[in-house]
């Protein structure tokens, strides 16, 4: 049997990047506790959200390895329902500590490869029924795990490469879950699973939080932008209230916001038409006798105009015109 040259680690992949694969289809929750994710990150797990534009949330205890177990796990309660993708790859996590899974319904994504976990931490899962994603390399489930998770219907795609899982067992799960992609790593077609693209490229060099070289794949995107930071405390911190930081981000922009239009400065309209005796004798417009039939209420006082066409005007443009009114005085001049 061929096998597949396989890394011990994976790097980090882009959250936001997978949560695009589900746009159509994330649920809504409720904000996070911004103090769950930052113990969350105390205790070695890169903890943050999901993408910019939902409250689900990713939890990635890789990079802790063996430091990150079953004792971790329990820092999860708080944000189990915004827990979209779960990275426990490398760690020290055994089937026991997989019974603190069984409250996250909203899971989508697990990686629990290149650890200890065996049959029975598959039936303690065996209740995600959101789950789309497996990742099983390297671990020590059989056959009857597999018969376990039969009931996942949602699952879609199971990496079971150095697993002692045979041909039967993979044969019976497929008829359970016609529609699951299983990867053995033994097909010649084989590959290891794929990567989601890449997220955006971090923009700053410096940590806004620390003022240290940031780490390129310690990012968090605020506003459209990968900002990077060079820590997953910093990362904490600065995803609890991006905007007490990110000023010190000289490389960030700013959307263009639209810019509203200042308001256009009007003229003070002629107040309404009024009765009484205009104050003029001649059309301040034409120059000619007022019909008293004309006359527009201004600043308190009536002005006559000589026809309708020159009331029109005036209305419109009463600045113009009151200058030749010489019985007119202006009570906003002291």
């Amino acid at each position: 049997m061929k096998k597949l040259a396989l890394s011990l680690s994976l790097l980090a992949i882009s959250a936001v990047a997978f949560a695009g694969a589900f746009q159509d289809d994330l649920p809504t929750v409720a904000v996070a506790d911004a103090k769950a994710l930052e113990k969350l990150s105390q205790q070695g797990a890169v903890a943050g959200p999901l993408a910019a534009n939902t409250n689900l949330v990713s939890v990635n205890f890789s990079m802790a390895g063996a430091k990150a177990g079953d004792a971790q796990l329990e820092s999860l309660k708080p944000v189990a329902e915004q827990l979209f993708w779960l990275n426990l790859g490398g760690t020290a996590v055994t089937d026991g500590g997989l019974k603190q899974l069984s409250g996250l319904k909203n899971l989508r994504r697990l990686h629990l490869e290149k650890t200890a976990v065996g049959d029975e931490g598959l039936a303690a899962i065996k209740g995600l029924a959101e789950l789309r994603y497996l990742n099983l390399y390297g671990t020590k489930v059989t056959d009857k795990g597999l018969a376990a998770i039969a009931n996942l219907k949602k699952l879609e795609n199971l990496y079971l490469w150095q697993t002692t899982v045979t041909d039967a067992g993979a044969g019976e799960l497929q008829k359970a879950l016609p529609k699951v992609k299983i990867n053995r790593g033994i097909e010649p077609a084989a590959v290891k699973p794929p990567e989601a693209p890449a997220g955006p490229k971090a923009i700053n060099t410096k940590c806004p939080v620390k003022g240290e070289p940031a780490n390129a794949e310690i990012t968090f995107v605020y506003k459209g932008q990968a900002i990077a930071l060079c820590c997953k405390d910093c990362l904490g911190k600065f995803s609890a209230k991006p905007e007490d930081f990110i000023g010190k981000v000289t490389e960030f922009k700013a959307p263009a916001e639209e810019k509203k239009p200042e308001p256009k400065k009007e003229e003070k309209k002629p107040d309404a038409a009024a009765a009484g005796k205009p104050i003029n004798a001649k059309c301040p417009r034409l120059g000619k006798d007022v019909d008293p039939a004309q006359t527009v209420a201004y600043k308190g006082q009536v002005i006559g105009l000589c026809c309708a066409e020159c009331k029109a005007k005036f209305e419109a443009n009463p600045t113009k015109y009151i200058a030749k009114v010489a019985e007119f005085k202006d009570p906003d001049k002291k």
